[in-house]
């Protein structure tokens, strides 16, 4: 199911240093984190209000709009760029994730020096698809490092949770959350990342040649992101329903498109890697929907802090099912809370820590067989959906308030959060249906191993693993 490249032969070299290889572990793993934050960072908070806060108002709103489409460009590119990088090598998996974070670093050094409106929506666009070829090489990059690999799943769903649970800026508010919400990363921050993206690159040690062998150009993952991504959440539901007077019926028409297109792509992907896909639409919602904003400044932390311990949590208690049943929960805590959130801090510090360790736990319980599959997941993830745009119904755009991030004075509704629960059962009858569809042979399930901080790679055959194989080391 794709178009066959010839995989390059590797020259023989003896093995580096062992303190060359300690180095090149950490080198390597920073340089994954800070890159995959950087990337989801700059495709879900893409507007600089600092800049466009001086516009019309129309300029504003039309940027807005621009931004939904913006994140989907970049989630498409992420794919394409993984799939390409896969059959060419992990050596140029680093060169190219290198040159997008310099390309990004010159984007924001021109922002800086002519921000209007008007090339604002350029300047997403940009930013968006150069940081969707950074993650998508980046999951290649790290592709059989189990350290590298857990962090660049803690760097992508921290910088995820924190982005799309950002509040709108206010005057005097915390600098952190100021500094999420302007858009324009610090330049240190990304030269940081290009240098250590670079290093890696230079770290890389040519393994012995093995038989030869060939390796497919992932289509079905590509063609995975287009039916999410492409068409359901940016064009038949998403913008459909802010430009329309919609009823309760035709919002579940939607939410049943949505499963639909979820099952399609779970399909698409090989084996069962589409289990991870189908987890991460409901997650996605649910964290959608809960009350995300006004938290007090100490819980900044929390979102990190939770993804990492719902990973190892999922490393431990390897049932997706529980995971669905964790979604659920939290749709239905988002429903019934609504009305009380914005009164009861300790509701939207409680929201957050639970879809950050949710979505950690769902990404852990259910490691693909390919670095492509986990792409798609991501950009699920990244890419507003069904539950965003019920939260803009109200004034016609896909966000959570006119200026695209949280509103703490922004209307509630207990809506979101039932429709979240719609789709996670429809998310969990999708998923039955996909494992009694693919043969038992194809479960990657293995027994609980011993959780080492990591997620990476068996020890397979050298073309699973050259194709991208994503799976558990307990020896990591």
């Amino acid at each position: 199911m794709g178009v066959r490249f010839a995989l390059a032969q590797q020259t023989r070299s003896d093995n580096p240093p062992f303190v060359v290889r300690r180095v090149a572990i950490r080198v390597e793993a920073l340089a994954a984190l800070l890159g995959a934050a950087v990337a989801c960072l700059l495709m879900m908070a893409p507007l600089n209000l600092g800049g466009s806060s001086e516009g019309a108002v129309w300029k504003t709103d039309l940027l807005v709009v621009d931004l939904p489409q913006a994140a989907a460009a970049g989630a498409a590119f992420a794919m394409v760029s993984a799939a390409v990088v896969v059959a060419l090598g992990q050596r140029i998996a680093w060169i190219v994730s290198c040159g997008s974070a310099i390309v990004l670093l010159a984007d924001q050094a021109w922002n800086r020096a002519a921000v209007t409106a008007e090339n604002l929506a350029t300047a997403s666009y940009i930013d968006c698809i150069v940081s969707g070829i950074l993650l998508g090489a980046l999951a290649v990059a790290v592709l059989g490092k189990p350290i590298a690999t857990g962090a660049y799943l803690i760097g992508a769903l921290g910088a995820i949770e924190v982005a799309d649970q950002t509040s709108l800026p206010s005057s005097g508010g915390n600098p952190i959350i100021q500094w999420v919400s302007v858009g324009t990363l610090p330049a240190w921050l990304l030269v940081m990342t290009a240098l250590l993206l670079a290093v890696g690159g230079a770290l890389q040690h040519d393994e012995p040649a093995t038989e030869e062998s060939n390796t497919d150009l992932a289509i079905g993952p590509t063609l995975s992101v287009l039916v999410l991504v492409l068409v359901t959440a940016t064009t038949l539901s998403t913008g459909w329903l802010v430009r329309h007077a919609v009823t309760p019926a035709q919002i579940g028409v939607n939410a049943a498109v949505i499963i639909a297109a979820a099952m399609v792509a779970a399909l698409l992907l090989p084996g069962r890697d589409g289990t991870l896909v189908l987890l991460a639409v409901a997650a996605a919602n649910a964290g959608s929907a809960i009350i995300a904003v006004p938290r007090p400044d100490w819980s900044l932390p929390l979102p990190i802090l939770a993804v990492v311990a719902g990973l190892a949590a999922g490393r431990r208690w390897r049932s997706p099912w529980i995971a669905l049943a964790a979604t659920g929960g939290l749709a239905v805590f988002a429903a019934l809370t609504a009305d009380a959130a914005h009164q009861h801090t300790v509701i939207p510090v409680l929201g957050v820590t639970l879809a950050a360790l949710i979505v950690g736990f769902c990404f852990g319980v259910a490691v693909p067989e390919t670095a492509g599959s986990t792409v798609v997941a991501l950009a699920v993830m990244i890419v507003p959906g069904l539950v965003v745009a019920l939260r803009g119904s109200s004034f016609g755009l896909v966000a959570y308030s006119p200026r695209w991030y949280r509103d703490p004075n922004g209307a509630v509704s207990a809506m979101p959060g039932w429709m979240a629960l719609v789709i996670t059962l429809g998310c969990a009858a999708a998923m039955y249906r996909l494992r009694r569809i693919r043969p038992a042979r194809d479960r990657a399930e293995p027994e609980p191993p011993q959780m080492s901080g990591a997620i990476g790679t068996t020890g397979g055959s050298p073309e699973g693993n050259r194709a991208g194989m994503v799976s558990v080391n307990a020896g990591a």
